[in-house]
C-alpha cells in the first residue's frame, strides 16, 4: 500500500512541477497588456528550461547521495515562491525573467527527477509504465493550468494576479507531498555491482552520445511546439479560441503520450521503440510546414507534437534504468538531460525570432524536423548497448 501512496504523491507533484508547459497561455496577453516581444515571451520560458536542467543535474545527485525528500522540500519552496514574487512584481521583462525564467527553473529543477526514481525503485518490475505514469503528471499540469488560465484570462484577470494564484498552491502542494517520498528500506542496505559512474567517464561511453544524439532533437521540437503554440496558430488567422484550445490538446496529448510510450516502451525493446520515436516526430516536422493549413491539421499537429514529445520523457529515462541499473539513474539521466537546457534556450527563441522576422514558423520546422532526420540513423549506429560494456 505504500508503494501506491508514494506513487500518487509523485504524480500530485508532477502535476504542479509541470506549470510551464502552459506557457504559451499567457503569452498573447503579456505581449498586448506588458509589451512583450513574441522573442521575450520565449527566451523567459527558454531560461526555465536551462535552469530546470542545471538544477536537475544538482537535484539527481542530491537524490541519489540522500533521498528525495529534502531536494524536493527545497526545491517546492523555491518554486512556489517563484510565481508568488512574480505576481508581486511590477510586470517588467526583468521581473518575470527573474522569477519565472531563473527562479521558477532552479526549483523544478531540484524536484524534477526526485518523485519519477522513487517511484521506479518502488516498482522494479514495471520501470517504462511507471516513469510514464508520473512525467504524465508534469505533462497534465499543462492541461489543468491551460483551462484555469484561459478562463480567468476570458474574466479579464490581470496575468500576474494568476502567477499569484499559482504560486501559493503550488507551494502547499509541492512540499506536502515531498513529506511523502523515501526510497525502499531495502535501498539502504543494497550493494551493487554498478557503482556510481562519474560524469568525465560517462563522457567517454559512446552509449550516453548515442541517446543524447536521439534526444536533443525531440526535446527540441516539443519544446518549440510547446512554447509557441498558441502563437503559431494565430500565425495561421485561426480563431484565437482554437488557438488558445491547442495549448490543453498538446497538453492532453503530451500526458497520453507519457504513459503511451510507457506501454510502448514495455512492450518494444528499448533502441527500437526509441528509433520509432524518432521516426514519427521527424515525419511530423517536416510536414508540419506543408500539411497545417486550417483549424483540423492545426488542432492534429497539436495531438503529434504532444504524443511524440511524450516519448522524451519517458523512454530514456526507463532505458537508463534498464541499461545502467536504477542506482545510477539520477546522475546519468541528469546529466542526459543537459541537453534539455540547451534545447530550451535554443528552440523556443529561435523559433520566435524567426516569426518575429519572417512572420512565419515553417523556416524554424524545417530546420528541426532535418536534425530529426539525422538523429535517426546516428542513433541507430552509436548506441549498442548490448556491444559497449559500461
Amino acid at each position: 500500500m505504500k508503494k501506491y501512496i508514494i506513487l500518487i504523491a509523485a504524480v500530485l507533484m508532477q502535476l504542479c512541477l509541470g506549470a510551464s508547459y502552459a506557457w504559451s497561455t499567457f503569452v498573447p496577453v503579456l505581449k498586448q497588456s506588458y509589451g512583450f516581444s513574441i522573442a521575450q515571451t520565449q527566451t523567459i520560458f527558454g531560461t526555465a528550461i536551462l535552469m530546470i536542467t542545471l538544477f536537475m543535474f544538482v537535484g539527481g545527485r542530491l537524490q541519489d547521495k540522500i533521498g528525495p525528500r529534502i531536494p524536493t522540500l527545497c526545491g517546492g519552496i523555491i518554486f512556489g515562491a517563484s510565481y508568488i514574487f512574480a505576481g508581486y512584481s511590477s510586470g517588467t521583462y526583468l521581473a518575470l525573467f527573474t522569477f519565472i525564467g531563473i527562479s521558477n527553473g532552479i526549483g523544478v529543477g531540484l524536484c524534477y527527477l526526485c518523485p519519477i526514481v522513487c517511484a521506479v525503485k518502488w516498482f522494479p518490475n514495471h520501470k517504462s509504465l511507471v516513469t510514464g505514469i508520473v512525467v504524465s503528471g508534469y505533462a497534465g499540469s499543462a492541461i489543468i493550468i491551460s483551462l484555469i488560465g484561459e478562463y480567468l484570462i476570458s474574466q479579464q484577470t490581470d496575468v500576474l494576479t494568476i502567477f499569484k494564484y499559482m504560486g501559493f498552491f503550488f507551494l502547499a502542494i509541492v512540499t506536502i507531498t515531498s513529506l511523502f517520498l523515501q526510497n525502499p528500506p531495502a535501498e539502504e542496505n543494497i550493494i551493487t555491482d554498478k557503482p556510481h559512474i562519474k560524469t568525465l567517464a560517462l563522457l567517454k561511453d559512446r552509449n550516453f552520445w548515442g541517446l543524447l544524439c536521439a534526444i536533443f532533437p525531440g526535446l527540441c521540437i516539443g519544446l518549440m511546439s510547446i512554447g509557441n503554440i498558441k502563437p503559431f496558430g494565430l500565425s495561421l488567422n485561426l480563431n484565437p479560441i482554437f488557438a488558445g484550445a491547442a495549448v490543453t490538446i498538446l497538453a492532453i496529448s503530451n500526458a497520453t503520450g507519457r504513459l503511451g510510450w510507457g506501454i510502448i516502451g514495455g512492450l518494444v525493446a528499448g533502441k527500437k521503440a526509441i528509433l520509432l520515436s524518432l521516426i514519427s516526430t521527424a515525419v511530423m516536422c517536416l510536414a508540419t510546414p506543408f500539411v497545417v493549413q486550417d483549424a483540423i491539421s492545426f488542432q492534429i499537429f497539436a495531438v503529434a507534437a504532444g504524443f511524440n514529445y511524450g516519448a522524451c520523457l519517458v523512454l530514456y529515462a526507463a532505458e537508463i534504468a534498464h541499461t545502467y541499473g536504477a542506482q545510477r539513474m539520477g546522475t546519468i539521466y541528469s546529466t542526459l538531460f543537459l541537453s534539455n537546457g540547451i534545447a530550451g534556450i535554443m528552440a523556443p527563441p529561435l523559433a520566435g525570432k524567426i516569426f518575429d522576422l519572417t512572420g512565419s514558423y515553417s523556416p524554424a520546422f524545417l530546420i528541426f524536423g532535418s536534425l530529426s532526420f539525422i538523429s535517426i540513423f546516428l542513433f541507430y549506429f552509436i548506441y549498442q548497448p548490448d556491444r559497449i560494456k559500461k
